[in-house]
């Protein structure tokens, strides 16, 4: 099996230090999945787990893999605590999913796709996964004119501010940065559920090895093309509308 070592590394350190917010990961959940009882679920790169949870409620099976073993070994823990025996782990790239693990009435697949090397292989083998009838979440990064400079933001600090002395500084400055603009603007932090603080969200950001961003419109017709039913579902979900992600829900002709 291919694995993206790079990837692997970075989330080998990330999701066991940042495992978020059970009740609300499942309050955001409930409101975009519009299913309420299915069969199969895929989660399709499950890091911390902790969504492999909430399908496991709404699924009667749920396969959850990950390229990271120690992410893998957290969900692994996640389930135990919460009694879910319902979960089955495998170790996984999905730019290289077993055929195997196939058959799916729902696949969920949230801010993972684009951080693969080649993201719309990962895509195509998530629409085989899903059986006729079936449906896929897919959430991406989005594509504004502002995306280049987060990426040469992203690329500066993973080349010259890449030691966790340098990298604590990068967040902290991030944080306070992000402390003034909300006072400015009068709102409160939001801080997303699947991280548990700004400092995460910031090395979430900056720091994974692979990023790409995509216009909802692109996505929507890759859908069309694969034999899918496809339209947008959430539009801006992050904090700033030039860092945000888009989520894409898509059934598969058939069923």
């Amino acid at each position: 099996m291919t694995i993206d070592v790079a990837t692997k590394e970075f989330y080998d350190s990330f999701w066991p230090k940042f495992v978020p917010i059970y009740e609300e990961t499942k309050k955001y959940m409930l409101e975009t999945i519009a299913e309420r009882h299915v069969g199969r679920a895929l989660d399709a790169g499950c890091g911390h787990g902790i969504c492999s949870v909430v399908l496991s409620e709404l699924a009667d099976e749920v396969t959850a893999v990950d390229i990271s073993t120690d992410s893998l070994a957290t969900a692994r823990q996640q389930a135990k605590a919460f009694g879910r025996a319902n979960i089955t782990h495998h170790h996984q790239d999905l730019q290289t999913l077993d055929p195997a693990i196939s058959g799916f009435d729902l696949v969920w697949c949230w801010g993972v796709a684009m951080m693969a090397p080649d993201p719309i292989k990962v895509m195509h083998n998530l629409m085989n996964a899903t059986k006729p009838g079936g449906v896929v979440y897919l959430g991406l990064y989005l594509k504004t004119w502002l995306s280049p400079v987060h990426e040469a933001v992203r690329h500066f600090c993973r080349t010259f501010m890449n030691g966790p002395r340098r990298k604590q500084l990068v967040c902290d400055f991030f944080t306070a940065l992000t402390h003034v603009a909300c006072r400015l603007k009068g709102q409160e932090i939001n801080r997303r559920a699947d991280n548990v603080s700004i400092q995460a969200q910031v090395e979430d950001w900056y720091y994974p090895p692979y990023k790409t961003f995509y216009s909802i419109e692109e996505i929507v017709e890759l859908f069309h093309r694969n034999g899918f039913e496809a339209e947008c579902i959430q539009d801006r979900l992050g904090r700033m509308k030039s860092a945000t992600i888009f989520v894409v829900r898509a059934v598969k002709h058939g069923g």
